[in-house]
């Protein structure tokens, strides 16, 4: 989708319908949005079908079916499908746009105060579980073909549900506290971001990453730690580990062992103490808690 200031490869210009507060879009494809960007407008997105990962800034974790990600204004995301891992179903999400600051005086009615509070004052991007998520989804559903006061009653009611729940609510702070490139900067970070998703099966050298956008490796580390706030090798290794979250919630692995060797570690030994740290718990802990059953 083209931008208004298309020069910046990151940015997204979210479309609009007339003078539409809420705009809604009701994707169904085989994949999501391929693009990390950000944009303006406070994002809610509900998985209503299939599944994959969610890159937030330089934190990248699961998405399943039945979640609500909160997503705020020009925070640096992206939805994928690694198709080797998740089956080629259909992906069905709907996003909720609206820009918080067109709608001020809205929020600043007395009777919106909690809904205000909630959004002005998110520390970070959000996740809502599934178990809290869930009951909301039949009002979603609708959004993308509703209009008027329909539209609009369902809207408030979701804000509702999600103050109710914002004590249940995951944070997604990825430690970059402050994400302004360059245009030539975006470039080449989502030039690394796309090959590392294409290739994190193998073993991607320093060398042969920095070559991609013509670094020096030694520059190319330094530029990385810049904008992401961690090395080349811990993103790559929490590519990884979100790879085996699908493999392991999908039962496509006979065991650890296999599924380490699969996502590129060389030992089940390094696998597990990489995902204890990436996930905070251990592999078996979250095979028990997220496996779904065939």
């Amino acid at each position: 989708m083209k931008t208004s200031e298309h020069r910046k490869p990151i940015e997204f210009t979210v479309p609009v319908r007339g003078d539409e507060a809420f705009y809604v879009m009701d994707n169904t494809d085989t994949n999501f949005y391929e693009y990390y960007h950000r944009h303006r407008e406070f994002q809610i997105t509900y998985i209503v079908e299939g599944g994959g990962a969610f890159m937030l800034g330089n934190l990248i974790r699961p998405c399943l079916e039945n979640q609500i990600f909160l997503v705020k204004p020009n925070d640096p995301h992206m939805f994928f499908k690694d198709e080797r891992i998740t089956a080629p179903s259909q992906i069905h999400v709907i996003h909720l746009f609206f820009s918080l600051e067109k709608l001020h005086p809205f929020f600043d009615m007395t009777e919106m105060q909690a809904i205000k509070s909630l959004f002005y004052n998110l520390d970070a991007s959000k996740l809502l579980p599934e178990q809290f998520a869930k009951p909301l989804k039949e009002l979603f559903l609708p959004l993308g073909t509703d209009g008027g006061p329909s539209k609009l009653i369902k809207v408030i009611q979701i804000f509702k549900a999600l103050v109710v729940h914002q004590d249940h609510f995951i944070s997604m702070y990825s430690g970059v506290s402050k994400v302004n490139f360059h245009d030539a900067d975006g470039l080449r970070i989502n030039t690394v971001i796309k090959y590392a998703l294409e290739n994190y099966k193998r073993n991607i050298s320093i060398e042969e990453i920095s070559a991609l956008i013509h670094l020096t490796p030694t520059a190319f580390c330094k530029f990385f730690k810049k904008h992401t706030q961690k090395t080349f090798v811990s993103f790559l290794n929490e590519i990884r580990i979100e790879s085996a979250c699908q493999l392991l919630v999908n039962n496509k692995v006979e065991s650890i062992a296999e599924t380490a060797y699969q996502c590129g570690f060389n030992t089940a030994v390094h696998f597990n103490r990489v995902f204890l740290h990436v996930m905070k718990v251990s592999p078996k802990e979250f095979i028990a808690t997220h496996t779904r059953k065939r």
